[in-house]
């Protein structure tokens, strides 16, 4: 099969790593991957470095009718079989180009719990039956897509996955990674990965943490990512009086190496998709807390695999950082079972395998999906 992927997104989160590592597997299944991208874009940089086809297309709105025209233009010019919208913006471009006569299967992936404007543009986007399937990566997304219009047949489930490879024999870098922070070596380190936005959260992690040095007065705070909150965290951080021990690092590409500096994970999310982070946290052994916030309550099951807390609610964060950074048997049991649950189900050749499968579904018989 010939697959071209559309994405976005300029910098790198969640959604492009997922893309990325589709496109790898599937190359390695025998498939032919490409990318359309925003120029200068992380993902395309990211495709570049592994030798992948990449055109740079200006998108600059949903219906950005130069560039579905352009798109639509390229899949005429050289034939695919599928074209896989991978975020929301794409979804609206690709139904466009399909519209002006591309001729590929339209996929579309659906990553987030943000919910759906009942408008006319979306009732028509989310029921136009030019999209032949939607990807789901959880159960709630599922929901929602259908609460949206879209029929249960045209949806499958696919969850979001990680590369196991990336996150086994990484070592102890522990006191190097806590020295290069200006961490103390034996300082409870609270840790979250993730895009800077409002929506993941981060300024109620940083709201709990005068609770939790009340508590544990050593304890430390690290933030990985970048975006536009980033200001706005340090302002927070200042304004609660918890500045000294809050470190933002911006954005690092050594994620396994940064994960073993932490004793605990924390995702306080106001909407999720499946977090590739807490999957990377559990890879990694961690115990993690987190929001019940889309799909995450699918994978941090509550006194199995993590802690659970409110959304928007520090204190209710706090309470559950402050009772696993004092329980090392309950911290060791939650990141056992978290490393278990990851390897067996969140793999990424499982949801290379179930994405081809789909796609061959399609092209094969349209009636068979859902």
């Amino acid at each position: 099969m010939r697959i071209v992927h559309v994405n976005t997104e300029r910098t790198w989160r969640g959604g492009e790593s997922q893309t990325f590592n589709l496109m790898r597997g599937l190359r390695g299944l025998g498939h032919e991957a490409e990318a359309v991208t925003l120029p200068a874009s992380a993902l395309a940089q990211r495709c570049r470095e592994e030798s992948f086809p990449v055109v740079e297309l200006r998108m600059r709105s949903d219906a950005d009718l130069a560039a579905a025209f352009r798109l639509a233009r390229l899949l005429k010019r050289r034939p695919f079989d599928i074209l896989h919208a991978q975020t929301a913006r794409a979804h609206s471009i690709a139904l466009l180009a399909r519209l002006m006569g591309a001729p590929a299967k339209l996929v579309v992936s659906r990553r987030l719990d943000f919910p759906i404007a009942s408008n006319l543009f979306n009732r028509w986007k989310y029921r136009h039956r030019c999209v032949d399937a939607y990807i789901a990566v959880a159960d709630v997304i599922r929901d929602l897509l259908i609460g949206a219009g879209v029929g249960p047949e045209r949806v499958t489930v696919i969850n979001s996955s990680i590369d196991l490879a990336r996150f086994t024999g990484v070592g102890d870098h522990r006191s190097s990674v806590r020295a290069e922070l200006g961490i103390p070596p034996e300082a409870p380190v609270i840790g979250n990965v993730a895009a800077l936005a409002w929506h993941k959260g981060q300024q109620d992690l940083v709201a709990a943490m005068p609770d939790v040095l009340a508590a544990l007065p050593g304890a430390w705070l690290v933030i990985v990512g970048g975006g536009d909150q980033h200001d706005a965290l340090k302002r927070r951080a200042a304004e609660t009086g918890v500045a000294g021990r809050v470190v933002l690092t911006g954005v690092r590409r050594d994620i396994p190496r940064m994960l073993t500096a932490f004793d605990l994970f924390c995702m306080p999310s106001y909407f999720e998709g499946l977090c590739n982070s807490v999957l990377e946290a559990f890879a990694m052994k961690l115990p993690v807390v987190a929001t019940r916030a889309g799909g995450l309550p699918e994978i941090v099951r509550q006194e199995e695999t993590g802690l659970l807390a409110p959304p928007r609610d520090p204190d209710g964060l706090a309470a559950a950082l402050i009772r696993v950074l004092r329980d090392p048997v309950l911290s060791a049991r939650l990141g056992e079972a978290g490393h278990g649950l990851v390897h067996e189900r969140f793999g990424v050749e499982r949801m290379v395998t179930e994405t081809a499968a789909l796609y061959t579904r399609l092209l094969e018989s349209p009636a068979a999906i859902g």
